[in-house]
């Protein structure tokens, strides 16, 4: 789909929220699985001096919430990166269809506060792309129709 019929300069902003977003969440999910790896590591230590899997077994438990933080993390992600092909391709209308303030607000909980941050700073500027400048303008809105002729 072409992009000249919207502003290339607001465009250009929507790829660099999308752009950092994309790259932020990338590091959030490599720190998610990171720790989930360095907390089996601990496990495995604890266990080995203690001769007892009971105390270690917590690392085990910060395991398992780590992965789902990272389960989730990736599925920001994916969102994130359709996103992401969306804007560089220029397909306005998947882009629109991905943007969500859930999904921003998801990213923001579990994917790290500037994934969600850039993701909640681009719904509006992708929202009014492809509208006439009389409605972007706050509080504008289009004059209404004229009245009817008189019968």
């Amino acid at each position: 789909m072409s992009t000249q019929n919207y502003d290339q300069s607001k465009l250009n902003t929507i790829k660099t929220y999308i752009l950092i977003a994309f790259i932020f969440s990338i590091i959030f999910m490599i720190a998610w699985i990171l720790e989930a790896v360095y907390n089996i590591w601990v496990y495995i230590n604890f266990s080995s001096i203690f001769f007892f899997g009971g105390f270690a077994g917590i690392f085990l438990i910060y395991t398992v919430v780590f992965l789902v933080l990272f389960v989730l993390a990736l599925l920001v992600f994916m969102r994130i990166r359709r996103m992401y092909t969306a804007v560089n391709s220029g397909d306005i209308a998947t882009l629109k269809q991905l943007n969500n303030m859930m999904w921003a607000i998801i990213a923001l909980i579990f994917a790290g506060v500037i994934p969600g941050v850039m993701l909640i700073i681009s719904v509006g500027p992708i929202n009014e792309l492809g509208q006439s400048p009389m409605t972007q303008q706050a509080g504008a809105y289009p004059p209404p129709p004229p009245p009817p002729p008189p019968a």
